[in-house]
């Protein structure tokens, strides 16, 4: 049996070989085992819910928060108990091809990413991130990972989006999340995520979650004052063969 999981779809869209690993703790990683198969890949993905002892082979690039809340009328957010700067005024709807701009979404998605491992690993050498974000955002538009692409808009302009998808019959996910740079901090993230909710209720998911990185301190920030809570948290470490 392998140790080590070949990702198929990393593989073929990077064009390398990529696999992947879980680890519930220091007792279950079999570092010997993982080292013979390891020179079947150039990138291994390592997912363990404990730090990892010192490697210099074993790069850690991400600490995964996954938050969650229930979906339901009292944890209604109340934006005017957060802000104290004036709240910008904008209109939500879902993103149409036809009508709006998909180049500002593209941009936005981007942004969104910033603190992603795909872009703060320096030893993706070919463009992996934008690569990446992008067909995240295609495949979300077109429907393959999301049923919704919610934006705020005003005066034509983008101002920022979230991607909706089903995880199952209870859960929805929020996928991707950008607010321009130009208006952070006026009430456009958190009027988002209360938008994001409420479609998400009138779907009649009980449960909705959203993924960061722990080093993205305003996302975090953003969730837990629009009643996320955290789930789980896993570390993410890159083992490279170049």
């Amino acid at each position: 049996m392998s140790y080590i999981y070949r990702l198929k779809w990393d593989s073929d869209f990077f064009g390398y070989e990529i696999g992947r690993v879980n680890t519930s703790s220091l007792e279950d990683f079999d570092l010997s085992a993982f080292e013979k198969e390891s020179k079947n890949y150039k990138l291994i993905y390592v997912y363990s819910n404990q730090k990892l002892p010192a490697n210099g082979n074993f790069k850690l690039v991400d600490e995964k928060v996954t938050f969650q809340q229930e979906i339901n009328i009292n944890n209604e957010i109340n934006i005017n108990n957060i802000f104290s700067k004036k709240q910008l005024q904008c209109s939500f709807c879902s993103f149409d091809e036809k009508e709006h701009d998909i180049t500002q979404l593209r941009q936005l998605a981007l942004e969104s990413g910033v603190y992603s491992r795909f872009n703060k690993d320096k030893d993706f050498k070919d463009n992996e991130y934008s690569k990446l974000y992008g067909a995240w955002l295609d495949n979300s538009v077109n429907g393959e990972l999301a049923f919704d692409v919610l934006i705020a808009i005003k005066n034509n302009k983008i101002l920022g989006f979230t991607t909706i998808g089903k995880k199952n019959e209870m859960l929805v996910d929020i996928g991707l999340v950008a607010v321009d740079e130009s208006v952070r901090g006026h009430g456009i993230g958190t009027k988002l995520i209360k938008e994001t909710i409420k479609r998400a209720e009138k779907s009649n998911f009980q449960i909705i979650q959203v993924v960061t990185q722990r080093q993205n301190v305003p996302a975090m920030k953003l969730y837990e004052k629009t009643n996320f809570k955290v789930k789980q948290i896993v570390n993410i470490y890159h083992y490279w063969n170049l």
